[in-house]
């Protein structure tokens, strides 16, 4: 039987999400991963915590992610990737891989400069945008640049060739949603903001993307 790997992009109803929208007229902020069609389950690299915006990594995605509070679906639009058996499997490794790294971060440099400098690689920290870039090479799509050149807009029309569907996605309730939705305060989200600005320096300073074991 035929195996596929699915990307998604995803309109996003955060605060961040909305006024990128309002700036830039492009509908989707995020994008991630599906191995299954029934798109249950997510990876990609972003927040942990919906109200921690700078607690992130790479993580399992659900759909109350997405669509969380009030919101009862979310706008995605779904390509999706025949691969082999063989590349089916080296995806799979690979996102087993990103879960038990410990060491895996959030690229905020490379997400706040990709307007400007258009990504640049810090030894194990990725975001959502080259991430799925990654993934969509190993599935054997040839890509015209370095996977972290890649911004949504980028991998929209890449993959034209494997659209499958576009419109809503309705929510479903996920066990670990109430941990993903708790509060947080101003102090709490400035340690994790000076927590990654710091991690992330030293990486860029000390560390080099060519000693990744993965």
């Amino acid at each position: 039987m035929q195996k596929y790997i699915y990307v998604v992009l995803i309109e996003s109803y955060t605060g961040l999400g909305i006024l990128l929208k309002k700036f830039t007229g492009y509908r989707y902020e995020h994008i991630a991963v599906s191995l299954d069609k029934s798109l249950k389950e997510f990876y990609s690299f972003s927040r942990k915590q919906h109200h921690h915006p700078f607690k992130a990594g790479f993580m399992k995605e659900y759909r109350d992610y997405y669509a969380f509070e009030e919101y009862q679906k979310f706008y995605s639009k779904i390509f999706a990737i025949p691969v082999t058996d063989e590349q089916y499997y080296d995806i799979k490794k690979f996102l087993d891989r990103l879960l038990n790294y410990d060491e895996q971060i959030f690229n905020l440099f490379a997400m706040l400069t990709t307007p400007i400098i258009h990504g640049f690689r810090v030894y194990k920290a990725h975001n959502c945008m080259d991430f799925t870039a990654r993934v969509i090479e190993m599935a054997g799509v040839k890509l015209d640049k370095p996977f972290y050149k890649y911004d949504i807009p980028d991998i929209e029309k890449l993959l034209n060739g494997y659209p499958m569907k576009e419109g809503y996605v309705k929510r479903l309730d996920s066990d670990d949603y109430e941990k993903y939705v708790e509060k947080s305060n101003i102090f709490t989200g400035a340690c994790e903001f000076l927590k990654a600005v710091v991690t992330l320096t030293k990486r860029c300073l000390f560390k080099s993307y060519l000693d990744e074991d993965y």
